[in-house]
């Protein structure tokens, strides 16, 4: 079923006398012998299409038509349904009137009058001007009364102060019918965006693989609507964990078997680590791919997979059932010897030191 896998793969096969003779006489004594040896870790994970995604409902109302259905074929920025809101609806024409009545070109009448209200005080003005000034000469002229000449003079002050006070007014209302024009057409612009959060569209070229909601159906936001992602390139999504996760390097192989092509293994690398744990499950997620992917994969199947650690082609090897502890062995005659352990599987450990290949060992009495 591995032929063809490469070396770094293969674990040491246990012999089977070893495990025979273990069961019936224990204390029969063993060497350590050399072999190859891989350290793995274990990982159950789903497999997920590249950039697959759950569309969501960003507003309320209820799904007013679909148009795309299981399995079909979208394209980036297609339409896949819309949501009616009668609200929505409603708000957004208010908003288009009032964009419309504030407007420059709607204000004209009153830039206008204001423009006319301006010119004729500043008439009035120089007006007052020459009579003031006509008044003075009389008086200096001892023609008229100083009563004529003062009253002249308040004439134009306050011609001055209403020629100053309509030309501030109309400043005032230009500008304020330009912040009422922006405004309004910012609130439009605002709601123009909103009534787009009404069409649900694809974010990718891909395929729709669920619809979750049907015509008629009431939403709210953060509904999921749709799942959609790519048939051409998966990923497997894995979930290691907190225990094992600083043995897993970027570019680590790996060996993934699948419920759905059972008696066949796949070989992966993996490519990212997700930088922060998942506290409810005290597991990280790695992302990895597959470097051969079968025909006929689809999202969210299962797999389990041992992603290598460490290899070692010839390494000292003894099963872990003589290890009394982490760090000591019995010799033959039943003395303790302190060894150093270095690589594992699940039946052999490497002893750096501590041990030679002419040693011989004896099962601990469990």
């Amino acid at each position: 079923m591995l032929t063809g896998i490469p070396a770094v793969f293969r674990s040491v096969v246990v012999l089977c006398f070893w495990m025979i003779f273990g069961c019936q006489q224990r204390s029969k004594p063993i060497r350590p012998v050399q072999g190859a040896i891989t350290e793995s870790v274990y990982a159950s994970g789903i497999v997920k299409s590249k950039g697959q995604y759950q569309a969501f409902a960003a507003v309320s109302g209820i799904i007013d038509s679909v148009y795309v259905r299981e399995g079909q074929q979208v394209s980036r920025g297609q339409t896949l349904l819309t949501i009616m809101s009668d609200q929505q609806k409603l708000a957004s024409e208010r908003a288009l009137l009032a964009a419309e009545y504030a407007s420059l070109p709607a204000n004209l009448d009153r830039l206008q009058e204001m423009q006319r209200n301006v010119e004729l005080a500043a008439d009035k003005f120089s007006n007052d001007s020459l009579l003031l000034a006509r008044q003075q000469r009389l008086w200096q002229q001892k023609i008229g009364t100083l009563v004529q000449v003062e009253q002249r003079q308040l004439q134009y002050d306050a011609s001055a102060a209403a020629c100053k006070s309509s030309l501030r007014q109309l400043t005032d209302l230009r500008r304020q019918l330009a912040l009422d024009e922006k405004q309004s057409r910012l609130n439009w612009a605002i709601s123009r965006a909103q009534q787009e959060q009404f069409s649900i569209v694809s974010q990718l070229d891909g395929v729709v693989f669920d619809l979750l909601r049907e015509k008629g159906e009431s939403v709210a936001p953060q509904t999921i609507l749709a799942i959609l992602g790519n048939t051409t390139k998966y990923l497997l999504e894995l979930q290691v964990d907190e225990y094992d996760i600083s043995r897993i390097r970027i570019g680590a192989q790996l060996l993934v078997t699948m419920d759905s092509y059972q008696g066949q293994v796949f070989e992966g690398i993996v490519e990212e680590i997700h930088p922060i744990m998942n506290t409810q499950t005290r597991t990280f997620t790695v992302q990895a791919r597959l470097k051969h992917p079968p025909p006929g994969l689809y999202p969210n199947l299962t797999l389990e997979a041992n992603i290598v650690c460490a290899y070692k082609k010839n390494a000292l090897l003894i099963p872990r059932r003589f290890m009394v502890d982490d760090s000591t062995v019995l010799r033959k005659n039943g003395d303790r010897i302190r060894v150093r352990p270095g690589l594992r599987d699940l039946e052999m450990v490497e002893i750096l030191s501590g041990l030679s290949a002419r040693d011989e060992i004896i099962q601990p009495e469990q």
